[in-house]
């Protein structure tokens, strides 16, 4: 083990969660969310969308992009859209919280848990344009999912970005950043792109150039790639997003 401090930079209450995971493998964790998470009304800032919702049929499609999507969007969602329309999730969290919302998930990726995995799983089932050009209201925060919207108006749906919550910089907690100057070493979580780049700007120097020379962890080829940008000198990947797979993963290389 080349590493003595984990720095996760997950929201807060899924990095509390996974420091707890981390506490028996002798790691010491530094949390450091890059956001906090802040509700939207989307019946007044959408007011047109959620007309658009109103009419929801049995060809319309709602995609929850993640368990903070469902929390936020799930209880404002009118009632015809929350049970008529088909529900896809992206991801196994993502899925759980609906289910344990009382919502049945009709689609999940069957490779993957990226919006990518979801649009070839729905290119599979048929055209949007055979179905009537249905709605497809995408569950999510601003500037999120942009591709998914792009390719969903392309393959014929009439793709709406619903924005149920919204992130703001979580400020920076320098008394958990403080525990890095008695690292030896570090392993850095990154389960978004956003948090990484958020981070890059607003940690201090020392701090930044600390977590570049140690070992990163990410969730998927799309962050790896990115990662590589920051120079780490090992980049390792998770065989998924949850808390599980990260501890599982991190438990490998101690």
């Amino acid at each position: 083990m080349n590493f003595t401090h984990v720095f996760i930079s997950r929201p807060r209450r899924e990095a509390a969660e996974l420091a707890a995971m981390l506490i028996p493998l002798g790691l010491q964790t530094v949390i450091q969310p890059a956001f906090d998470y802040l509700p939207e009304d989307i019946a007044t800032t959408q007011a047109e969308i959620f007309a658009e919702m109103n009419t929801a049929g049995a060809g319309t499609l709602v995609v929850f992009t993640s368990p903070r999507a469902v929390a936020h969007g799930l209880p404002q969602l009118p009632h015809a859209v929350r049970f008529r329309s088909r529900i896809a999730a992206i991801g196994p969290a993502t899925a759980a919280a609906l289910g344990d919302a009382g919502i049945r998930v009709n689609i999940t990726p069957e490779n993957g848990y990226t919006s990518e995995a979801l649009l070839e799983t729905l290119s599979r089932q048929g055209s949007a344009e055979q179905a009537g050009r249905p709605f497809a209201f995408i569950i999510s925060a601003p500037g999120g999912r942009q591709t998914l919207f792009e390719r969903l108006t392309e393959a014929g749906w009439r793709a709406r970005l619903v924005m149920a919550y919204r992130p703001e910089p979580a400020a920076l907690d320098v008394q958990e950043l403080n525990k890095l100057q008695e690292a030896s070493g570090v392993l850095s979580i990154w389960t978004s792109a956003n948090a990484m780049n958020d981070l890059s700007r607003r940690l201090p120097l020392a701090t930044w150039f600390q977590l570049c020379g140690g070992d990163w962890l990410v969730i998927s080829d799309r962050l790896k790639q990115l990662a590589r940008a920051f120079g780490p000198p090992r980049i390792h990947l998770a065989s998924g997003p949850g808390n599980k797979e990260l501890f599982s993963a991190v438990r490998s290389l101690v």
